[in-house]
């Protein structure tokens, strides 16, 4: 008998954690779109010129709010060791 309770609390219990987890994965996902809408947002409502002056055009908005960029990976390749404390 007391096996059965003791199988019996271990399951509610993974149940109870199980639930836990689903609903902090919920408010993560919440708070990551709240994030996501509050920097679109912002960096929309830049010009053209402010947003070429910190080096993004229109179209990097949404992989940088969504925090899916590489901002420059273009300018690393491009490194020339040899214009090193020149220029």
């Amino acid at each position: 008998m007391t096996q059965a309770i003791l199988v019996a609390h271990s399951y509610s219990t993974k149940a109870i954690e199980a639930l836990l987890d689903l609903f902090k994965s919920f408010k993560q996902r919440r708070i990551k779109k709240q994030e996501y809408k509050h920097t679109y947002k912002e960096l929309n409502r830049l010009s053209d010129k402010d947003l070429r002056d910190i080096g993004l055009c229109r179209g990097d908005i949404h992989s940088i709010a969504n925090g899916t960029s590489d901002l420059y990976p273009h300018r690393m390749s491009n490194y020339n060791e040899n214009l090193k404390g020149w220029v």
